[in-house]
C-alpha cells in the first residue's frame, strides 16, 4: 500500500527514518533551504506494510508547471530512492505524469534497474558526478597536477604562475558571502544568470544560511588589489567536502582556475576523504577528477532521439547488462 503525506512535520519524520546521514543532501535542514513552499507542495509518497513505512519517496509538486520532482529540486545530487527494488513498480504506478528526478545515484538505479529492466527508458539520461580522493594524491594536489600530460602540465602551472603574480589574497572563512557570488554570477552570465531573479537569490541565501547554522560551510574568497574577486561556498560534512558553489570575476583569466586549486588544497590540508564537485563540466574531466554516473528518472522517459542528441543515452556495459 502507498499513500500520500503532505504534513511537514510527518513528512520530517520519514525524511529522518530514512536518510542514512552519509551524504549533506540527508540533512532535513539543507535540503528544505531549497524548498520553496510558496511554489511547492509536499507529495510524499510512502509504502506501508503491516501499518510500518518501509519505502518512502519524498516528492513535491511544482505548482507553476504541474510537474514532481524530488523535495528540495534538482541541485543536490547523487541521491538514492529509498524504495526496496521489489516495491519499485508500484512506486512507478504512483508517480504522476510530468515526474523528473535528477541526478540519482548510479548503484541504486541499477540494483532497482538489474530487477525491473523494463523502466530502462525511464533512466536513459545520465552524467557524471565528478570527485577526487586526496590520499591518492597524498594530499598535495601537486602530485595529481603531475600526472597530467607534459604539455598540459606546463600550461597549468603557467596558467597560476601568471595570476598569482597579482599578489591574490586567499582567506578560509565561515562567513556567509551569498552577496558577493551573486554579484559575480550576475555580473559574468547578465540575464542568463540564475541568481539574476529574486527567487534564485532568495534561494541561495537560504541555502548558504542553513549551510553554515549546521557548522558545515567553509568559504573562500580571493581579492585582488583590495576587492574580492572571487568566492567558494564548500560544505564540511563527515569527512567529504563538497565544493556547491564557486564564481569568480572573468576578466582575470585563470582566477576560476587558481579558485578550484586552492580549494582543493584547502581539502588536502583538512585531510578529507573526498572532494566532491557535483555534476557535469568538462574541465573536471580534463583535470583527470574521478568520475561515476548519475542517473534522471522521467515518466514519461524523453524520447530516444532527444537524450542522444544530447550525448545522454544510457550506453555501454549496462546496458548490455541490462538487456
Amino acid at each position: 500500500m502507498i499513500r500520500t503525506v503532505t504534513d511537514v512535520e510527518e513528512c520530517r519524520a520519514l525524511w529522518e527514518a530514512f536518510a542514512a546521514g552519509e551524504r549533506v543532501w540527508d540533512e532535513w535542514d539543507i535540503v528544505s533551504a531549497y524548498h520553496d513552499q510558496r511554489q511547492y507542495d509536499l507529495q510524499f509518497l510512502v509504502h506501508e506494510a503491516g501499518g510500518k513505512a518501509d519505502g518512502m519517496v519524498p516528492m513535491v509538486h511544482d505548482q507553476k508547471d504541474d510537474s514532481f520532482e524530488l523535495y528540495g529540486g534538482c541541485y543536490p545530487e547523487n541521491r538514492p530512492l529509498w524504495v526496496r527494488p521489489g516495491d519499485f513498480p508500484e512506486f512507478f504506478e504512483h508517480f504522476p505524469p510530468q515526474t523528473v528526478f535528477f541526478d540519482l545515484n548510479g548503484d541504486c538505479v541499477r540494483t532497482i534497474l538489474a530487477d525491473h529492466p523494463q523502466y530502462l527508458p525511464n533512466f536513459r539520461e545520465q552524467d557524471q558526478r565528478y570527485f577526487l580522493v586526496p590520499e591518492t594524491f597524498q594530499y598535495d594536489f601537486g602530485n595529481h597536477i603531475n600526472t597530467f600530460s607534459g604539455d598540459k602540465r606546463s600550461g597549468f602551472l603557467y596558467d597560476l604562475r601568471k595570476i598569482r603574480q597579482l599578489n591574490p589574497v586567499i582567506h578560509w572563512s565561515d562567513d556567509d558571502e551569498a552577496d558577493l557570488f551573486i554579484r559575480l554570477s550576475n555580473q559574468n552570465f547578465g540575464a542568463e544568470s540564475d541568481y539574476i531573479a529574486e527567487s534564485g537569490q532568495d534561494e541561495l541565501k537560504r541555502v548558504v544560511h542553513a549551510f553554515q547554522a549546521g557548522g558545515y560551510l567553509r568559504t573562500i574568497t580571493i581579492s585582488i588589489n583590495g576587492n574580492k574577486e572571487a568566492v567558494a561556498f564548500c560544505v564540511l560534512y563527515k569527512g567529504t567536502m563538497v565544493v556547491a558553489y564557486s564564481s569568480s570575476n572573468n576578466s582575470f583569466k585563470n582566477l576560476g582556475k587558481l579558485l578550484n586549486v586552492e580549494t582543493i588544497q584547502e581539502g588536502c590540508r583538512l585531510r578529507v576523504n573526498e572532494i566532491n564537485y557535483m555534476t557535469g563540466m568538462q574541465w573536471k574531466a580534463n583535470w583527470k577528477m574521478n568520475s561515476e554516473i548519475c542517473y534522471t528518472m522521467r515518466k514519461p522517459p524523453k524520447p530516444e532521439a532527444e537524450t542522444a542528441a544530447a550525448g545522454q543515452v544510457l550506453t555501454g556495459p549496462i546496458r548490455e547488462e541490462l538487456q
